[in-house]
């Protein structure tokens, strides 16, 4: 797998963070709590062109919770689930923009899918599939990129 994937996988969900929550996103994950199935939400992006290829994003709702409430500059207790879910797309449709844009040569368009929440465990893909695992203020969540044309083979 290339350095620059890697490279810009990381910067897109960091910028994304850090500037939409002001969040600092940690690649330090071995103290970081991770939370039982039924506290997880997915959202699931399809890159349609010019490579195939789909990103998934998993995060607990508590931690959901916290970037919602920084977002909206709301207490974390009058957040709906409504809204953490149109948060969980946000932060996936922004993550999925700025890494395209890096990745790919500066003149090339591409095409997205809408954002949509799949029920977790269901995150697979007939591509082959790369997963990396972030902190948040040491609350654990994952980042996936499925495609055909992103890995080495």
């Amino acid at each position: 797998m290339s350095e620059k994937l890697e490279l810009d996988i990381y910067s897109a969900l960091a910028t994304t963070l850090e500037n939409m929550a002001f969040m600092e996103v940690g690649k330090e994950v071995e103290e970081a709590v991770s939370y039982p199935k039924e506290e997880m939400v997915v959202s699931r992006l399809l890159i349609h062109d010019p490579i195939q290829g789909e990103l998934y994003l998993l995060m607990p709702k508590p931690l959901l919770r916290k970037i919602a409430s920084s977002v909206y500059i709301m207490p974390a207790e009058e957040i709906t689930d409504k809204m953490l879910l149109d948060m969980l797309c946000e932060l996936i449709n922004t993550v999925a923009g700025l890494f395209l844009n890096a990745y790919l040569p500066e003149d090339q368009t591409y095409s997205l899918g809408l954002p949509e929440e799949v029920p977790v465990g269901q995150e697979d893909s007939p591509f082959e599939m790369k997963q990396w695992d972030f902190q948040i203020e040491n609350d654990l969540f994952s980042l996936a990129l499925a495609g055909d044309g992103f890995f080495d083979s």
